[in-house]
């Protein structure tokens, strides 16, 4: 009985096989969620980029719709990177306030008028993750919220 158990321990042909059928799994599965949170974080990325670029064309124009540009921000930029985020899944919210309280409080108003001086962005990302059946867990909304000072507003650049 020794004997035989020594040579059963002793066989090494087909190890590297049952070793490689055993890890592979795990392996795989650890590069697919190294891969939804590189994606997670590029996208982070590119809302912080348009949340800054937002800030700068928003503080410096002296035009009022700033929506469209906003959307036209975002028609532009996303398909330059086609299987990392989609167009459909943005989407901007735009509150004008004339107070700093009225932005804490969220008592801002949808329409654009010479009393009010702040801008509030709300952009969002519909995320969902290309490996839907393992991590669906991770199908979230992105958000970024900036609050933006007008400095250029229309009566007093009339009145001058």
């Amino acid at each position: 009985m020794l004997k035989r158990w020594r040579l059963f321990a002793g066989e090494k042909n087909g190890v590297v096989t049952i070793q490689f059928a055993v890890i592979f799994p795990f392996l795989l599965i650890l590069f697919l969620i190294a891969f939804e949170f590189s994606r997670i974080m590029i996208i982070g990325s590119a809302l912080d980029l348009m949340t800054t670029e937002i800030t700068r064309r928003t503080a410096i124009t002296e035009q009022d719709d700033y929506a469209e540009k906003i959307e036209g921000l975002i028609q532009s930029e996303v398909p330059l990177w086609p299987y990392i985020a989609d167009t459909k899944n943005f989407s901007v919210n735009l509150k004008y306030c004339k107070k700093v309280s009225e932005v804490v409080g969220d008592q801002c108003q949808s329409a654009l008028t010479d009393e009010t001086h702040i801008l509030l962005f709300d952009l969002r990302y519909q995320y969902f993750s290309v490996f839907s059946q393992l991590f669906s867990f991770l199908d979230t909304a992105l958000t970024r919220k900036v609050v933006v000072y007008r400095e250029f507003i229309k009566s007093e650049m009339v009145g001058q």
